[in-house]
């Protein structure tokens, strides 16, 4: 479903013909108000995912503000840069100093249908306005944003480091054998950053980056296993046994050779998997395989890491939400946390 191809914006409708004035349809619940002149059908906001009803909110907020030019998390959601779920604010740039900050969602839906109460629950994002001392942008898509490197620098500066180091591993990513730091567009990005400490945050989590994160959720859990202060796993690595080729695990926590991991004899050393739900149940990660032999080799794989003495700590993100419980559950697989945390951020 394309998003955009829902949006309805009165400003280019018929007010003469029979279905043009949207009022009696918002005030009856059946579409709902993204902002004055836009507008959405109800069931299709309540029927996307959360990145296309950012994609819907930022196309209304484009329209109805040409020459609009999207920053932060927000231009790197439109460089197609993975995130930890949408960005939490539609975040735009400026060069005035006046109603810098947020500002309230002009979201809006009415009537006591399912629908509308469901959209209500599911709401908008508020606006972000950031304060640029000049703007340089790029065309990305029908969008105008900054460039991937200046925004990726804002977000490595000012951002809850969860969310901050899971745009730097997607970063990383694309361009694995070359670290930020070594990238001239992103060194320049962040020496240009206005204040000392944004400059040293934003180096600080650039250097923490790791290509083998391979999805925000896995970035998301290396982020507060270094906040909790546990040792770095390794990503990726590769398990054998006599049979051979076992697979990749998300975490391991033991000794490698390159890539390939050493068992150690008689010595238990733990590994980590992160489960998004999609890896079982969304098509284009299935390729239409039935969750339950998806589940049952999980099971098979899971029993020959087991006899190479590595038990399995499963993670979602349930987990993630509940930082203790994530803590907990680590120190259940006997790994314990330095006495300071490797990462210490207030804005974590």
């Amino acid at each position: 479903m394309d998003p955009l191809g829902h949006l309805i914006d009165t400003s280019r409708r018929d007010l003469h013909g029979p279905s043009a004035d949207p009022r009696s349809q918002f005030a009856a619940g059946a579409i709902a108000r993204l902002r004055r002149g836009f507008y959405v059908p109800t069931d299709v906001w309540c029927g996307l995912e959360a990145d296309g009803r950012f994609r819907l909110t930022l196309a209304a907020h484009a329209l109805a503000n040409p020459g609009v030019v999207f920053c932060g998390e927000t231009a790197l959601f439109l460089h197609r840069v993975p995130t930890v779920k949408a960005p939490l604010t539609v975040d735009v740039a400026t060069v005035t100093t006046s109603r810098l900050g947020v500002r309230p969602s002009t979201f809006d839906v009415r009537g006591e249908s399912a629908s509308a109460m469901q959209a209500r629950e599911r709401g908008s994002h508020q606006i972000r306005r950031h304060h640029h001392a000049a703007i340089e942008s790029i065309p990305v898509g029908e969008f105008e944003a900054v460039p991937l490197a200046d925004a990726l620098a804002e977000v490595l500066a000012t951002a809850k480091f969860a969310r901050a180091l899971t745009v730097a591993d997607g970063v990383l990513r694309r361009q694995p054998d070359v670290p930020l730091l070594d990238r001239a567009a992103v060194a320049d990005a962040i020496a240009a950053l206005p204040h000392r400490s944004h400059r040293s945050r934003a180096e600080r989590i650039a250097r923490l980056a790791r290509s083998g994160a391979e999805s925000p959720g896995e970035s998301v859990g290396r982020a507060l296993m270094l906040l909790f202060g546990f040792p770095e796993p390794m990503l990726q690595a590769e398990h054998f046994d006599q049979l051979g080729f076992v697979g990749r695990t998300d975490y391991y926590w033991g000794d490698v050779e390159g890539n390939r991991a050493v068992t150690a004899p008689g010595k238990l050393e733990p590994v980590g998997e992160f489960d998004g739900w999609g890896k079982y149940f969304r098509t284009e990660l299935t390729h239409g395989e039935d969750p339950r032999e998806i589940i049952r080799r999980e099971k098979k794989r899971e029993n020959r890491l087991l006899g190479l003495n590595h038990p399995v700590l499963r993670l979602d993100w349930s987990d993630l939400k509940r930082p203790a419980q994530f803590r907990a559950k680590l120190i259940q697989m006997g790994l314990r946390p330095a006495s300071s945390a490797a990462v210490a951020d207030k804005r974590a």
